[in-house]
């Protein structure tokens, strides 16, 4: 099964709902916000990606035409160093991103019978475990197939967290979302023209066949910050030091962050000294 992460980045066109900067190309490409983008980007999301236990995965990037020349190659030099020959960074003019991606899909990846389409923004994180997880998820889905049944579904997972960037503090937040876009994952045909970037999320409960996968731990993380291109919702429930070994293992990439932003002293205790993260005590 191709397993395909799929990221939009200050990628210029339409796609569901757009921010401010989405719809004007000279704050969309404003140095600032891309050096801002990109720091979430590499320390974030890409972090998480290299971190995956399951290594057996594909990412493409999109992004535009119209991003500064310097900024382009940032990207793949960025993408390549830590993701390797399997991040396929393209720069597409102004359309509509489930149909660049599916273009792109139907012309490159053709090994496998069935594909899952996975959802990641560019600043956000999933769990070490979340490929090898979905691949499981992904395959039993398939097999309970019903003959005369839609010929895909949708994989949710509700549980993660919202990490919390704010005057230069990170705090993380418990969050339960059944129908969320945090690592949201179409399975089925390689050659489907279904894609999870044609529909809304939050009503994908009551429009299309959906397995949501409850788990004990948290699959992603959902960064909020002062340059998020979608709108952040977040809850109040900072989570509890006694689960912090059970995040830093999920999310190694938080050892790395602990120099830039100040963080609950059971987790920056635990990042300096990751062992401790998994001893009994």
């Amino acid at each position: 099964m191709h397993m395909i992460y799929m990221m939009r980045y200050s990628f210029f066109g339409h796609s569901g709902w757009r921010s401010v900067a989405s719809g004007d190309p000279a704050k969309l490409f404003d140095p600032k916000r891309l050096d801002e983008r990109e720091y979430y980007l590499r320390k974030v999301a890409l972090a998480s990606l290299r971190d995956q236990a399951d290594q057996d995965f594909e990412l493409v990037v999109l992004s535009s035409s119209l991003m500064p020349a310097t900024y382009q190659k940032r990207l793949k030099d960025i993408c390549h160093d830590m993701i390797g020959p399997r991040a396929r960074v393209i720069f597409e003019d102004p359309g509509v991103v489930a149909r660049k991606f599916h273009r792109y899909r139907m012309a490159h990846f053709t090994r496998y019978e069935n594909t899952a389409q996975i959802v990641l923004d560019d600043d956000d994180a999933l769990a070490v475990d979340f490929t090898g997880d979905l691949r499981g998820e992904a395959t039993a889905a398939l097999a309970l197939r019903k003959a005369d049944g839609p010929e895909y579904c949708f994989l949710s997972f509700p549980r993660g967290l919202t990490a919390q960037f704010e005057d230069g503090r990170l705090d993380l937040i418990e969050r339960n979302v059944p129908a969320t876009n945090l690592g949201l994952a179409l399975v089925g045909p390689t050659q489907t023209n279904r894609s999870p970037f044609r529909v809304a999320h939050y009503k994908i409960l009551e429009r299309r066949p959906v397995r949501v996968v409850y788990t004990q731990e948290p699959q992603y993380l959902r960064s909020v910050h002062g340059s998020n291109d979608s709108k952040a919702r977040r809850g109040d429930t900072l989570v509890d030091p006694e689960a912090m070994p059970q995040v830093l293992r999920a999310f190694p990439l938080l050892k790395d962050l602990r120099g830039d932003w100040e963080m609950d002293q059971t987790l920056r205790r635990l990042a300096k000294n990751p062992a401790q993260a998994y001893s009994p005590a």
